[in-house]
């Protein structure tokens, strides 16, 4: 029996003035009610255990403030490093701080996963004071690095999510890098294009790319393509083709990294007949262009 039903019927049953007999059909009414009582009040008790503050663990309320960079960089044998930092606010939630560094078409990399520090070491990473929220790191630009833009990405992992959703991409910078060599734009030679085809056929044609300052130097190997009556050929938006050296047969290209651009095409059964003109063109990370080659081609 419930403290609530043993306190009520003990006063219903106790002789006085104003007694009630209490008969066995309503002690089976008087139980069920009580117990539907307790029922509901004790889940309203229990919530007034609850503490008014829940913490919401699953959230990483970290703030980036600010990043320093340089917009642009010279490199000089005294000092070739380049030191970056990122500043965050409610940092307790932050379990490591890197950044990445490429040149802006993604095709050259720097480094990847540089870590950075909020250690006060100057030497090492270049962090001025410890325990500001100013996470710092350093990498170097060499001399054999090209001319041109750069990009930096930053990266923060949490230590509240479970990975890899606690990875976060929390900015990029731009800067330009001059390695403070000579630039000399690149050259293109040796061109192969056969002289006539036949609408419906496929054909492949390559040309040779040399640049002295590296090969790592050219962005584009291109190809501008004039119809019988002197109109332009346009790619979508562009008025030029890109060629590659990527080793991808499906695109004309046998061996990649060796320096020939190749490209496959064909002309569709409703292309002109007549002399078609092709004309070749480089170009390096500083925007420097190489010289011209003009060739034409017989589509019969």
């Amino acid at each position: 029996m419930s403290i609530f039903s043993f306190h009520i019927k003990s006063t219903l049953n106790k002789p006085g003035k104003h007694s009630v007999i209490i008969t066995s059909e309503m002690k089976k009414i008087l139980n069920k009610n009580l117990i539907l009582f307790a029922l509901l009040v004790f889940p309203l008790l229990s919530c007034d255990k609850i503490p008014d503050g829940i913490v919401d663990l699953s959230r990483a309320d970290y703030k980036i403030l600010g990043v320093t960079a340089p917009i642009g960089f010279t490199y000089s044998q005294n000092d070739s490093a380049v030191v970056t930092s990122i500043q965050i606010s409610n940092y307790e939630t932050v379990s490591n701080v890197w950044c990445k560094v490429t040149s802006v078409d993604g095709n050259l990399l720097i480094k990847d996963q540089i870590p950075m520090y909020d250690n006060g070491n100057v030497a090492f990473n270049g962090d001025q004071t410890k325990g500001d929220g100013i996470y710092t790191a350093k990498f170097v630009m060499g001399k054999l690095n090209p001319n041109g833009n750069y990009q930096i990405e930053y990266f923060i992992e949490d230590n509240i999510r479970p990975a890899p959703e606690n990875l976060v991409k929390v900015g990029v910078h731009i800067f330009t890098f001059n390695n403070g060599q000579n630039n000399f734009p690149p050259v293109i030679s040796n061109l192969l294009l056969p002289s006539s085809v036949n609408r419906g056929d496929s054909f492949i044609f390559s040309i040779k790319v040399d640049d002295a300052n590296g090969s790592f130097d050219i962005t584009q190997v291109y190809f501008k393509l004039y119809r019988p009556n002197g109109t332009i050929v346009l790619n979508g938006n562009d008025d030029f083709f890109l060629m590659v050296d990527t080793g991808d047969a499906n695109l004309g290209d046998q061996t990649a990294g060796d320096g020939i651009y190749s490209f496959k095409n064909s002309f569709g059964s409703t292309a002109p007949n007549g002399l078609w003109k092709f004309e070749f063109q480089a170009k390096d990370r500083s925007g420097k262009l190489s010289n011209i080659i003009s060739s034409n081609m017989m589509v019969n």
